[in-house]
């Protein structure tokens, strides 16, 4: 009945018309993108007070440029003091540290985002050094970005109240969303545009960017309250939608394709091939790593001849830390 059901046109059809959906679900699956996704959520959480002692920091300083009578610097001191007086409760020994390494570690979260694009674009993964200047670099403009954003989608809440009329007060709520939605674009794009270890081009990463930014805006809209009591579990949905979105630019517009099995099994049969079935062979052609292996290989049987009696009364003891002695020196 099965086969019979498989040999219509109806149902061949609609093999035809969703095999893209069906790709770019088996890439997003196969890249273990769900998993790199929790992985980037607890980045996120993680960062999050690094971030916030990084960007009141940044204004402590900023607000000196203002002159003295200002109203408006009054007013922002008065913010950033409120804020640093709950830091101080909440960061601890993290603000003696200094905003260096509050951005230092706040910056770790671009470069789990950097990593994650390598296995989505399939890209060499970039230097420390180059590394650490893209995540520093992304860093100064999501603090940059991030206040605009939060500016945008809280100012029709409070001004609703003060706008009469109810064609009013929507166009107000409606302003707020088309800018949260334009400035939360702008950041999103960023990450597509600069993260990955290549030359990437606007009209390669616009979709994804669109995608993203109006998915968390609904989700924003729909659930107000996930955002700010499920802390972990909106982090979790935001690093999963940052990752689809750059699954559909590199599957849409630059026609990278599934890999044949996940991610693991695909290291596996790589490791196979090059490793001539030797489970702890390089992964390299580097004649200097391979007669360091079998240096290894020559010292592990060395020292596990001289520990006989003892490998009798535990082998797998005596054979899994021979086994991590080499892995360590590779």
């Amino acid at each position: 009945m099965i086969d019979n059901i498989k040999s219509t046109t109806v149902f061949k059809g609609g093999q035809r018309q969703t095999k893209p959906v069906r790709r770019i679900i088996r890439k997003f699956s196969n890249d273990w993108s769900m998993d790199f996704s929790a992985i980037l959520a607890y980045n996120i959480l993680i960062t999050l007070l690094p971030i916030a002692v990084a960007l009141f920091g940044i204004m402590d300083k900023v607000i000196h440029f203002f002159p003295a009578d200002n109203t408006t610097q009054s007013g922002i001191k008065q913010v950033v003091d409120l804020a640093f007086d709950r830091l101080s409760k909440d960061a601890g020994f993290i603000l003696g540290i200094g905003i260096f390494f509050a951005l230092f570690g706040a910056s770790r979260l671009f470069i789990a985002i950097d990593k994650c694009m390598t296995i989505v674009y399939r890209l060499p993964q970039r230097t420390f050094l180059r590394q650490n200047l893209l995540a520093f670099g992304m860093l100064f403009l999501f603090i940059i970005i991030i206040p605009i954003m939060l500016a945008a989608s809280s100012a029709p809440t409070a001004l609703i109240s003060i706008i009469p009329g109810g064609s009013g007060r929507f166009g107000t709520f409606l302003a707020g969303m088309i800018f949260s939605l334009f400035f939360g674009f702008i950041f999103f794009e960023s990450i597509y545009l600069f993260v990955p270890n290549k030359k990437m081009s606007f009209k390669v990463t616009w979709c994804g960017a669109l995608v993203v930014a109006g998915t968390l805006e609904i989700f924003i809209i729909f659930f107000p309250l996930y955002d700010k009591l499920v802390l972990p579990l909106f982090f979790f949905y935001f690093a999963t939608i940052l990752i689809l979105g750059a699954q559909i630019n590199a599957f849409f517009f630059e026609h990278y394709k599934p890999l044949i099995d996940g991610l693991g099994i695909y290291i596996s049969r790589m490791h196979q091939e090059h490793g001539v079935g030797e489970p702890t062979r390089p992964l390299c052609e580097n004649e200097t790593d391979i007669e360091q292996h079998q240096s290894d290989i020559t010292t592990t049987d060395q020292s596990l001849s001289g520990k006989r009696w003892l490998k009798k009364l535990w082998p797998s003891r005596i054979t899994s830390s021979a086994g991590h002695g080499g892995d360590g020196e590779l």
